[in-house]
């Protein structure tokens, strides 16, 4: 499954989506554009979606936790692989 993640989405999953090796290296390897096309199996993407709703759960309330965007990227991810 290829999604294609802008560069908020990209950090968004760096720090609170806590991907496996492949897809961490295919959006550290995007650098600066604004667009990285990064391919895994839907398994790995379920993940980074798993990930991101643990990262929702403990830091809800907080301010420095862009919490409309994380669940917006979630259901995005979510949506491309027909979850929805």
């Amino acid at each position: 499954m290829t999604i294609l993640i802008n560069r908020w989405e990209r950090e968004l999953i760096l720090r609170y989506g806590y991907p496996f090796e492949d897809i961490e290296r295919q959006l550290k390897e995007s650098g600066d554009s604004d667009l990285a096309r990064v391919t895994d199996a839907s398994y790995w993407w379920e993940q980074v979606i798993a990930n991101l709703h643990i990262s929702e759960e403990e830091r809800s309330g907080r301010r420095d936790f862009p919490a409309e965007e994380v669940r917006s990227l979630i259901e995005r991810i979510a949506g491309e692989l027909g979850l929805l």
